[in-house]
């Protein structure tokens, strides 16, 4: 068994992470609108695609700007142990994995838009959680905010130490990354708005 958790620890992020959206976008749209139809499926990836055109810039940002974190140690998107010497090569792997994860926090959290047009309908078939006012629609952040803490608990898994060994810095910039994914459907929400869509 340890041979198999073994093999699939530097793999389980994205793993989880594609499970955890496919899910979403599988369940909730019929969970929501009470009927698994092409219809339910059609809307969800129209809603899918404004969500993911609206975050580009703002995934492309997080992606670029945070180059440094790995640079100095302070984690990563990407590495699947801790303390892997910076490079190119990582450079790279660090911003496609940081453009792949906003997406996917955008894509979980664009789903959830659906569940608060329910709540706010009257029509939800769940015993809707009633937040306190956000500013912003509450499963929306909520979608973002479970990408976010799935990544942060996986990447700190992935790197196979103790927590003292990894080190205060990794710990503290894995979080500041996973807040950076938990603000990308409020991001998505707001350029669709800046740019008038």
């Amino acid at each position: 068994m340890q041979r198999y958790v073994g093999r699939f620890r530097p793999y389980s992020l994205p793993v989880c992470l594609f499970a955890l959206v496919a899910g979403t976008v599988t369940l909730v749209p019929p969970l929501v609108l009470g009927e698994a139809t092409a219809r339910t499926y059609a809307l969800t990836v129209a809603v899918l695609i404004v969500a993911v055109s609206s975050v580009l810039p703002y995934a492309v940002a997080v992606a670029v700007l945070t180059v440094p974190f790995p640079y100095a140690g302070l984690g990563t998107y990407a590495a699947p142990a801790a303390g892997e010497p910076f490079s190119p090569t990582a450079a790279l792997r660090h911003a496609v994995a940081g453009v792949s994860y906003v997406v996917a926090a955008t894509a979980v959290g664009a789903v959830a838009v659906g569940i608060d047009f329910a709540v706010s309908s009257g029509s939800n078939p769940l015993q809707a959680v009633r937040f306190p006012g956000l500013g912003v629609p509450p499963f929306l952040t909520l979608g973002g905010a479970a990408v976010a803490a799935v990544y942060v608990v996986v990447q700190l898994w992935r790197y196979d130490s103790p927590l003292a060994e990894v080190g205060l810095d990794a710990v503290l910039g894995t979080v500041v990354l996973g807040v950076l994914l938990a603000a990308s459907p409020v991001a998505a929400l707001w350029l669709f708005g800046a740019y008038g869509f």
